[in-house]
């Protein structure tokens, strides 16, 4: 039996993605015995992985007799395909104890890249270490896999050191440590490096556009004309990122530039071109622009409810809430999936017209479909029942909540603050009225500091820590987090109890 001519069927069944002929294969290799050979096992989990199918990898993997260090490699490789990326540390330091094993630039690289997508720095440095010891800074791929965990674990400090200690950079590196600062908001370090590079990509960039964009700074606009006049094509990524840029800033001269680019490139047009452009011309009030475009695209274009969400974003800025809710109504109907921009925009609507009628009527659509308590979905709920002021329909959804994000806690002050108004109209014991934010682990309590001209302020003290699912969990949005806590400390910064004056 020739096992080389099997190894390659194995990979070619992997990349062609034919799963019936692979397992076919594997049936077998286990009636032959051939399992026995490391090098024929090795390809079967490799076919497995680019399957995507960890568990049928596993079960070969314990099956080996023997393994070697590509055998871990590659399942830990599988691990991270799938996401699961702790199972693959694990695997990793199960490796080291069972002494099977010498890791070499591969393995490492695979458990680099676990470390930042769980944002394990301690073992990340620990794996940093045992590179030194092994001497293997040379290897340029294995040290931009460092590079990147370093990144990705938010410690740009040692990603600088790593990326210094690199004599011969190449386009990986620098566009590693350029996303990385530019992600992290610090734009001048970021420029400065790209300044630096030998000859900037596509990628470079689209990476200081990004940065600029995710900052709400117009300059990224500015490197978007650099790009071109360097010859360089604008692409898929770029696209959205100025056009955000372009209605953020009210830069519609420069948007329809960026369009008819679009239009003379022949550039095909994607969901989400299709999308910045709808929200580019909505934020600079062009509807009937806006309305055009969702006309031509929203038909045509596979999976389009970014388009759709898009044009009802539009209509909610632009304060046409009822064709806003046309647009859920019609998503509704074609049985599309609606997601959480959906929901957001429709109660944004209803919030617009204040009716809790309509907004009702999309809760009913948030329980029918499955979402009330999803994290998002049932946070703007709450968030639109305080706004309206129906106080125990927010904070009876609060407490069913498996997940309360910022969202649900802003929802939350918007409540306290209505119960403030009714203090001041004479409802007593105000306190008494506020329940415990779940059990064990915040109280709110209200103190009237000031009260003249009418303006009445309020003020509220936490007197005990956040558990895990409060407000200082992180959500993926800094500044909204930041933004929320800021306005607690503000409004608990000037406490005094006007009962003891």
């Amino acid at each position: 039996m020739d096992l080389s001519r099997i190894a390659t069927a194995l990979r070619h069944c992997g990349r062609v993605q034919a799963f019936n002929h692979g397992k076919a294969f594997h049936s077998h290799l286990v009636k032959t015995g051939c399992l026995n050979d490391i090098f024929l096992a090795n390809n079967l989990i490799s076919m497995y992985v680019a399957f995507h199918d960890s568990k049928d990898a596993r079960k070969v993997f314990d099956e080996m007799p023997d393994k070697n260090v590509v055998t871990w490699t590659t399942m830990v490789s599988a691990y991270n395909d799938v996401g699961r990326h702790g199972e693959a540390l694990g695997l990793f330091n199960h490796m080291l104890e069972s002494e099977s094993g010498t890791p070499n630039g591969f393995m490492y690289s695979a458990v680099l890249r676990a470390c930042g997508l769980v944002r394990d720095l301690k073992f990340g440095k620990l794996i940093h270490k045992r590179i030194s010891d092994d001497r293997l800074e040379s290897d340029i791929v294995l040290m931009n896999s460092l590079l990147d965990m370093y990144v990705k674990c938010g410690s740009l400090g040692d990603a600088k050191n790593v990326f210094d200690g690199i004599l011969f950079p190449n386009s990986t590196t620098w566009n590693t440590i350029i996303s990385g600062y530019s992600k992290a908001g610090m734009m001048e370090d970021a420029v400065d490096l790209f300044n630096r590079m030998p000859k900037p990509n596509v990628v470079s960039w689209n990476s200081i556009i990004a940065g600029f964009t995710d900052k709400e700074s117009p300059d990224g606009s500015e490197f978007v004309c650099r790009m071109h006049q360097e010859g360089l094509k604008l692409d898929g990524f770029t696209f959205p990122c100025v056009l955000k840029t372009c209605g953020r800033h009210g830069l519609l001269a420069f948007g329809k530039q960026i369009h008819c680019y679009v239009i003379k490139s022949g550039f095909e047009y994607g969901c989400f071109t299709v999308s910045a452009l709808i929200d580019m011309y909505s934020d600079c009030n062009k509807l009937v622009a806006a309305e055009n475009l969702f006309a031509q695209y929203s038909s045509s274009i596979s999976d389009s409810l970014a388009i759709w969400n898009s044009m009802l974003s539009g209509y909610v800025i632009n304060e046409h809430n009822s064709a806003a809710l046309n647009i859920v109504s019609q998503v509704h109907r074609s049985g599309a999936y609606l997601d959480s921009y959906t929901f957001s925009g429709a109660l944004k609507a209803c919030i617009n017209l204040q009716s809790l009628r309509l907004g009702l009527q999309v809760h009913g659509l948030a329980v029918t479909t499955g979402y009330e308590l999803d994290d998002v979905i049932g946070s703007i709920l709450i968030d639109f029942y305080a706004r309206m002021g129906s106080i125990k329909d927010a904070m009876r959804l609060f407490h069913r909540l498996p997940k309360k994000d910022t969202v649900a806690w802003s929802g939350l002050l918007h409540c306290t603050k209505t119960m403030v108004s009714l203090k001041i109209l004479g409802i007593k014991n105000i306190q008494a009225k506020v329940p415990a934010i779940s059990q064990g682990f915040t109280q709110v309590s209200l103190v009237f500091v000031q009260q003249s001209a009418s303006v009445f302020h309020c003020h509220f003290w936490v007197t005990s820590s956040f558990s895990d699912d409060g407000i200082l969990v992180s959500t993926g949005n800094c500044r909204q987090e930041e933004k929320l806590q800021n306005e607690l400390k503000a409004m608990g910064g000037a406490i005094e109890d006007c009962d003891s004056s």
